[in-house]
């Protein structure tokens, strides 16, 4: 298990990275540290390594205060964007170097190393490739090679710095479903800090959205999707439209005279400023004159596989997005000018930045 408690961390130009963080991580559990270039999350993993020290603030693995053990001492097994592998090695020398330079006392013999070597490079599936160089390799087999040279000194912890960032789309998906069965397969604690959410959310037993040098939220994937817990988190996870609005009496308005029935929840609610998020999935076009919509025009169309993402301009002049299926998109038969109307199928609301409140399911939308 990995402890940390109250960690704290200034850089000495003054900035805050990282401000009261605690977050326990069970032993086997895999954790994706998610958030926004500057949140704080490569700085939070340099010191769950020990290539930082926090300011204030202990780290504990398992019983262990390993808040000033070095790297070495804590056993991590640290793997980077950029591979870092030795040019001048072959892939079975980059992953033998952790275990040869041990201290004599503790270091292995030729043929425990070869072992264990050969062992590893079936593992992550690249044994074909034990003398070749990195110049000879691909991307995403490089990373596969680190992969398995943090893993050749028994880790208790796996730390993955954005590891596949520098590979394209494909390479990153193959990669990311293959890293967990290879940690479903290891039970290994691990630490992944990536900015993708599609990553975290498809790798991580749970997810820590953090921002601005603190934890936002940390729940598992599905629910974390499901149930954002401020403004910066349902913005953060996935494209949303976000509508500023006043609550008043159970309608939201949204726009000079265009409101948006809302639940019973807030029929006690007078002249209350908010904030609306919809995803573009969850709005749906009809007819201008369809009970319950707003009006709105279409605008432009992007191709996106299947789904079709629409822009929807409001007479205030603001933009919507909407994604359809191919076979929805057809039969609307849309040109650029057309008058839609829009209709709110669920929807987010926040009172303030600060405090989420429960929405009441599927809404429709009207003027009044």
């Amino acid at each position: 298990m990995i402890d940390i408690r109250s960690v704290s961390k200034t850089f000495s130009n003054g900035t805050v990275v990282l401000n009261d963080v605690s977050l326990r991580i069970a032993k086997g559990e895999l954790v994706a540290l998610l958030g926004p270039s500057g949140s704080g999350k490569t700085t939070l993993l340099r010191v769950v390594a020990g290539l930082e020290r926090p300011d204030q603030g202990e780290i504990y693995f398992g019983d262990t205060d390993a808040t000033r053990l070095s790297a070495r001492e804590r056993q991590v097994g640290f793997v980077f964007q950029h591979y870092a592998l030795f040019r001048h090695m072959t892939v079975f020398g980059n992953i033998a170097f952790g275990l040869e330079v041990r201290p004599q006392a503790a270091r292995p013999d030729k043929a425990e190393i070869r072992n264990r070597v050969e062992q590893l490079l079936d593992l992550v599936q690249i044994g074909f490739l034990a003398d070749r160089y990195p110049s000879q390799l691909s991307g995403g087999q490089r990373q596969r090679v680190a992969l398995a040279r943090a893993l050749a000194i028994e880790p208790q912890v796996l730390l993955l710095d954005e590891p596949f960032g520098a590979l394209d789309a494909k390479v990153r998906r193959d990669l990311r479903r293959w890293l967990r069965r290879l940690h479903d397969t290891l039970g290994i604690t691990a630490v992944l800090v990536t900015h993708d959410q599609e990553e975290a959310m498809e790798v991580a037993d749970r997810v820590v959205v953090m921002n601005q040098g603190r934890i936002e939220q940390v729940d598992v994937p599905d629910h974390i999707y499901d149930h954002p817990s401020s403004p910066f988190v349902y913005q953060f996870l996935c494209n949303v439209n976000k509508l500023a609005c006043r609550v008043h009496r159970g309608q939201a308005e949204i726009d000079s005279g265009l409101f948006i029935p809302l639940g019973e929840e807030y029929a006690q609610i007078e002249d209350t400023p908010g904030l609306m998020f919809v995803r573009p999935f969850d709005i749906e076009i009809t007819s201008p004159d369809h009970p319950g919509t707003f009006p709105a025009t279409f605008g432009h169309q992007a191709m996106l596989g299947p789904m079709v993402r629409l822009e929807l301009i409001m007479a205030s002049g603001q933009i919507l997005e909407a994604e359809v299926t191919r076979a929805r998109h057809g039969a609307l038969n849309l040109r650029p000018g057309t008058p839609v109307g829009v209709l709110v199928k669920q929807k987010k609301l926040y009172l303030t930045e600060d405090i989420p409140v429960p929405t009441s399911g599927r809404v429709g939308g009207g003027t009044h």
